[in-house]
């Protein structure tokens, strides 16, 4: 008979679960498990990063979601849609039994409830048990002595009582896992970009208008600068051309439009729009739209820097990334303009987690244990540098070995000697190198959730009904529940509206010039 895991719970149910899908996905793998399932608390986020770690390894993925008592999970993709609508219509004050009466009508979600068939898991592998209960000490805000004191008769007892709560093989004699296997469908969650139609002026198509548009500025900014037929024209329309075809191949029209549109719409107000940062700038055609202020060919820039053909598959299309710098002051004026046209459901912004990385995993566990006071723990840090400052040195470290804290003690050895190094033998050593140890194992985890401070979501869907949306603190407003990276993996669209200060200050400025 068949046996996998279903309820699993994975740091997507923030400092409530350890596990990373991929983790969880290559633990399932080792063990040959068919199928496996994600039930992360009232939350689906992690479920694009699951489906895909599942495809990757050959295993079936099943999608669920836990609420107090029961997870549903979904047999098929109306189950998988019914489950976005009903994760995105949670009230922090509504009572489960009314999602699970809500749900019981629906032939596309089965219900489970912890059992001994239906065991729960954390953490992937039993030693993780007390990384685990880092996290919960961090969602207590108490240390990790005074931890069993606070869990007691609550149910956060168990996780400090025992280490029984991570993946384990399992015999049952019941029929209940091929039943579900039988239930369920293979189906696919992943869609190629779902742009929506941009509303084109007289009837024309997207491709004619992103044309005309093109036209207008090439009389505008080319036109008395170079004659018919000249040398500089002719490069010019070659690389209109390369672009333009690109474009199409992708279909692309639209994404064009839409950024060429908020920059038309900034500038009508009489605000101040960016001219055009990072590899953006190489577009000839976002030139000539006015998307950015800077002539591409003239200052050498290169266009498949910012996008080429190579960068799509049979089965992906891959999307430009334009970054669009608006006043900070005028940025949801921005944003409501946006719902005015496409619709207030179709038009979001966006979630983005919190990760324990470098130096705030090492205070976290330092802090957890008592290990240190503030002064020395501040000594420590000071040798753990920023993700950013390190980004490429950290992409040629090995998967298994990628670490902040790892590096920090290869590159700066000497400053971190008196508290951890790395011996002969390639292990940790000294007097803290259990804290090391512990803080790079849990480097990466989720610890917070916010608004991305950029991104919006413009959908071709009323937005509930096909991602999962997810609640604000202290807002009324939901907001896409998914990262970016996921977002786009599912078909959405996103577009990054940056808000700059330094923006409404050069505006102020030259307002009272002007006075």
């Amino acid at each position: 008979m068949t046996w996998f895991p279903l309820l699993n719970y994975t740091h997507y149910s923030l400092l409530r679960g350890f596990s990373k899908p991929a983790e969880l996905v290559s633990e399932c793998k080792k063990r040959g498990y068919v199928a496996c399932g994600i039930a992360d608390y009232k939350t689906i986020s992690g479920a694009v990063s699951f489906y895909s770690a599942c495809k990757k390894n050959n295993i079936m993925p099943i999608i669920g979601c836990s609420f107090d008592g029961f997870s549903l999970f979904a047999k098929n993709k109306n189950g998988w849609y019914e489950l976005i609508e009903l994760v995105s219509s949670i009230k922090d004050d509504e009572v489960d039994g009314v999602l699970l009466n809500r749900s019981t009508k629906s032939k596309n979600l089965f219900k489970v409830t912890p059992d001994k068939d239906f065991p729960e898991s954390y953490y992937a592998n039993k030693e993780d048990a007390e990384l685990h209960r880092i996290l919960l000490c961090s969602n207590l805000k108490c240390t990790m002595a005074k931890a069993k004191d606070k869990v007691k008769d609550t149910p956060l007892q168990k996780f400090f009582d025992k280490d029984d709560f991570y993946l384990k093989n399992n015999s049952t004699e019941n029929t209940y896992f091929d039943d579900i296997l039988e239930e369920c469908e293979e189906y696919n969650i992943l869609n190629n970009p779902m742009l929506p139609s941009f509303p084109c002026p007289n009837g024309q198509s997207e491709e004619e208008y992103l044309r005309s548009l093109a036209r207008k500025g090439w009389s505008q900014k080319l036109g008395k600068k170079f004659k018919k037929g000249s040398k500089e024209w002719d490069v010019y329309g070659d690389r209109f051309k390369k672009e333009f075809e690109v474009i199409k191949e992708a279909n692309l029209f639209g994404y064009f439009l839409i950024v060429s549109d908020i920059i038309r719409h900034v500038e009508s107000k009489g605000w101040m729009a960016g001219p055009g940062r990072g590899s953006a700038a190489g577009c000839l055609i976002s030139y000539l739209i006015g998307i950015t202020q800077v002539d591409p060919v003239e200052f050498d820039l290169i266009f498949e820097r910012f996008y080429n053909s190579g960068r799509n598959t049979d089965g992906n299309v891959s999307l430009p990334d334009i970054d669009m710098d608006v006043p900070a002051g005028k940025r949801d004026d921005v944003i409501d303009y946006l719902r005015e046209t496409y619709g207030s459901e179709r038009v979001s912004q966006m979630l983005t987690f919190g990760r324990l990385q470098g130096r705030s995993a090492i205070k976290e566990v330092l802090r957890t244990y008592q290990a240190c006071g503030f002064s020395e723990m501040n000594e420590i840090t000071k040798a753990i540098p920023d993700e950013a400052a390190i980004s490429d040195q950290l992409s040629q470290m090995d998967d298994d070995e990628r670490s902040i804290i790892r590096w920090a003690l290869i590159n700066n050895a000497e400053d971190l000697r008196g508290y951890c190094f790395i011996n002969d033998n390639g292990e940790l050593e000294g007097d803290y190198a259990d804290m090391f140890d512990k803080a790079i194992k849990i480097e990466g985890t989720f610890k917070t959730q916010g608004k991305h401070a950029a991104g919006v979501v413009i959908s071709a869907e009323p937005l509930h009904k096909v991602c999962p949306m997810a609640s604000q603190k202290n807002a009324d407003e939901k907001i896409a529940g998914l990262e970016m990276s996921d977002l786009e993996a599912l078909g959405h669209v996103k577009f990054d509206v940056l808000g700059l200060s330094t923006l409404d200050k050069v505006m102020k400025i030259k307002e009272i010039l002007n006075e």
